[in-house]
Order: structure tokens, then C-alpha cells, then sequence
């Protein structure tokens, strides 16, 4: 059974019941109304005035939101002895991207050899000491000079150790790129046993989180004046035909490419499932308004359309339903923009309006 066969059936008890009274012998025709049962299954909306929208076509592109983007570039240089990913492949947070195997990082593992055996020189040179001080053969001076020393060496191994932790410095002399953040490899310059020095200029990965995408699309200069940040838009895709994005354009760019003299909105999206991918192209609709223009406004879905006439149900001041017919004027995705039939501050039924219109035929 369908969900409007259902719902009918919830609502054909409630609008014969206001639908019919009884007066004497025999059942006589009454007015339906808008009882409290009944609005228990549809809903009410009251008519209000608005600018009326024109909506602007723009084409669009998906793009990686720039806020996302982490470039990642050596620390050392070295041969490149394992790379784990590739592009297209999901990263978390801190996961190996390369292994690295490099002379810098051997002269790291020899500071750190000597700096183990330089604070154990000093913690045992501290306790000699103390012991020639307690027996009178070492001044307090010598002490504290001890002190000083092992301090020292304990500072030294904790900066390698540091050193070791902040740049994955492991053993064999070689450390590990980690991705910094969590995302999508969109680009990969290395591959195993490759050659890099610490100086290169060019990235061995870019890593790039899908969660937000933005839309960035192009304004014609005719069109300019009609664009505006805070503007909803709808987005289409070839890719999901029958799916639409909603955003607003959050950035406008105010000035003009010199070649294609058009000038770029962004638009930024939440991507759920990672259905965007960058690169995909959009249409791009912003609803603009049209000057000195106001109308009555109503959803959509509380049109009804019968032998090429458009019809509301309408509410009146003592509850009574009737069916008005409205002059349409303009119809968006949401929205009818009416000539005719309704105006500021009247009440029709909206949600279930096409079945309450078939019970007062």
C-alpha cells in the first residue's frame, strides 16, 4: 500500500466526520472543517510576501577545500626505502606515508650514543664528587660544578630524544614520514629507492580531507550585480542527476580573470560519503532577487493542479475549508510565486492538501 493510500485512509474518517451532519431523518451536506483531528494530519501554512527570485546559472567545479591541504616535504635527505601509499588511498592522522634512510640521521644516532654516554660520565662523576665533598676532599664549588655537568648532559639527551620524536627518527638510521593529517593522498612525487635532499622544493606528498569540498564557479561580468554573498544556491551534478546540494556562497572574488574575464564565488559544501570529487563539474543555481518584485509566496506541494488550473486549499476565517483557485506566476524547485489568489496573512493547508481537495470536490 502506498504512503499516500495510507494517509488517505487516515484522513477519510476525519473529513466525513466534518464533512456530514445530521438534522432530522436524514444526513445533510455540511462545510468541512478545520478541526483539531484533523490538523493532526496535515499542516497549516499562512501565506506571506516575498521578493521574487530569478535564479542565476553558473558553471562550477568541485574543488579541495584549501583549509584541508597538507603539503609534506623531507626532513632529511636520503634513499627512499618503502613508500606505503598511493594516491587515491585514505590516510589518518600519523600514518607512515615513507621510510628514509639517510646519513643525517645516522649523525643523529651517534649525538645520541654520545649523549647517553656523556650523562653517564656526569651522574657518575656527580656521585664521586659528593663522596669527596662529604670526606672533606672536594669544596662545594666542585659540587656544584657536577651539578652543572650532569644537567647539562641530561638537557643534551633530552633534545636528541626530542629530536627522535619529533622527526619519527627510528633504527638503522632511517625515519618515517607521517601524514599530519588525516585525509586523501591527491598527490604522490616519490616512489622506492628514489634520491631527495632535505632542500628540494618539490613536495613528496599532498594529503587533502574530503569532509568539506568547495565549489568554486565562474561570473560572467554581465552577471555580477546579481551575485551576492549569503545567496542560496542548489548544485547539480552529472554524476547524481536526481540529487541536489544546497549551500550559500560564503566568498566572493572580486576581480576578474584575465583570460576567460569572468570572476570566481565559492561556495563551500559538506561532503558526506565523499560523493563530491574534485574535479567534477556543477551547475551551479543562485537565487537572486528581481528588483521592486513582491508576491505571495507558498510551497510548492500545496499546489494543486487539476484540467490546467491551479487550486490551494484554502482556510477561512471560521475554519471552513474551500478550494481557491491561484494564478501561478513562477514555480522554483520549493517555491510558487503567485499572480493571483492569495495574499499576506491568509492560511491554507500544505502538507496532505491534494486529499483534503479530492474530499471537497
Amino acid at each position: 500500500m502506498s504512503k499516500n493510500c495510507i494517509v488517505f485512509s487516515l484522513l477519510l474518517p476525519l473529513l466525513v466526520a466534518c464533512g456530514r451532519g445530521t438534522t432530522g431523518q436524514a444526513d445533510s451536506p455540511a462545510p468541512l472543517m478545520l478541526t483539531d483531528s484533523l490538523q493532526k494530519v496535515v499542516s497549516v501554512e499562512t501565506v506571506h510576501e516575498a521578493p521574487l527570485n530569478n535564479e542565476l546559472l553558473l558553471n562550477g567545479r568541485v574543488s579541495f577545500n584549501l583549509e584541508q591541504v597538507a603539503h609534506v616535504y623531507p626532513i632529511f635527505g636520503g634513499n627512499i626505502t618503502e613508500v606505503s601509499v598511493e594516491i587515491g588511498d585514505h590516510v589518518k592522522k600519523g600514518d607512515v606515508l615513507a621510510v628514509i634512510h639517510s646519513s643525517e640521521v645516522a649523525d643523529y644516532a651517534k649525538q645520541k650514543k654520545e649523549a647517553e654516554q656523556q650523562l653517564m660520565l656526569a651522574g657518575r662523576n656527580l656521585e664521586a664528587t659528593q663522596d669527596m665533598f662529604r670526606s672533606g676532599m672536594a669544596s662545594e664549588r666542585d659540587v656544584l660544578q657536577a651539578e652543572q655537568d650532569a644537567a647539562n648532559a641530561r638537557a643534551e639527551q633530552k633534545r636528541i630524544e626530542e629530536v627522535y620524536a619529533i622527526y619519527n627518527i627510528e633504527g638503522n638510521s632511517t625515519y618515517g614520514i607521517k601524514s599530519p593529517v588525516s585525509g586523501f593522498v591527491i598527490e604522490k612525487n616519490v616512489s622506492r629507492n628514489m634520491q631527495i635532499r632535505s632542500d628540494q622544493t618539490e613536495e613528496m606528498f599532498t594529503i587533502s580531507g574530503l569532509d568539506n569540498v568547495w565549489i568554486m564557479a565562474d561570473v560572467y561580468e554581465s552577471d555580477i550585480s546579481k551575485v551576492r554573498e549569503g545567496a542560496p544556491v542548489r548544485i547539480t551534478t552529472l554524476a547524481y542527476g536526481d540529487k541536489e546540494f544546497a549551500g550559500t556562497i560564503d566568498k566572493v572574488y572580486n576581480m576578474l580573470n584575465d583570460e576567460s574575464k569572468t570572476m570566481s564565488v565559492r561556495v563551500k559544501l559538506k561532503n558526506e560519503d565523499y560523493m563530491l570529487k574534485p574535479g567534477m563539474f556543477t551547475n551551479v543555481y543562485v537565487e537572486c532577487n528581481a528588483e521592486g518584485q513582491v508576491m505571495a509566496r507558498v510551497h510548492a506541494h500545496a499546489i494543486i493542479f487539476e484540467n490546467g488550473k491551479q487550486y490551494v486549499v484554502y482556510i477561512g476565517d471560521d475554519n471552513r475549508l474551500h478550494a481557491r483557485e491561484v494564478t501561478v506566476f513562477k514555480q522554483t524547485e520549493t517555491y510558487c510565486y503567485l499572480q493571483s489568489g492569495l495574499k499576506e496573512g491568509d492560511r491554507i493547508i500544505d502538507r496532505n492538501a491534494l486529499l483534503v481537495y479530492n474530499a471537497l470536490k
